[in-house]
């Protein structure tokens, strides 16, 4: 988190509590690039950016019905982290948004 702006600090914190309160037995993965939350597999990835927070869920995106702004398919676009949908998260707006997503990519991997 070092270098990046107060406001996407928050924003971080904010997907690392709500995450992290799904389960009591995920675990927060340090990478070079990245943060993985994972039980027996990663559930959320996050990388942060300057202006956003970005999201990588293991999530198969032709799944998702409700589509945001902030959402993209990224089945065959190389990234870091684990997962096919991708949210980019600027706004707490965003994210309250973005909850049920993240909570269903938890389901999916047998939470």
């Amino acid at each position: 988190m070092e270098g990046k702006p107060d406001s996407i600090k928050e924003l971080a914190e904010s997907i690392q509590e709500f995450v992290s309160s799904l389960d009591p037995s995920i675990e927060e993965v340090p990478k070079k690039f990245y943060i993985a939350y994972k039980t027996s597999q990663n559930i959320v990835c996050m990388e942060l950016k300057k202006h956003k927070v970005i999201l990588f869920l293991k999530l198969d995106p032709k799944s998702v019905k409700e589509r945001f702004s902030f959402f993209r398919d990224v089945t065959n676009v190389g990234h870091y982290g684990t997962g096919d949908t991708e949210l980019s998260i600027s706004t707490k707006d965003d994210f309250e948004k973005s909850k049920r997503l993240i909570e269903l990519a938890y389901e999916n991997v047998g939470g």
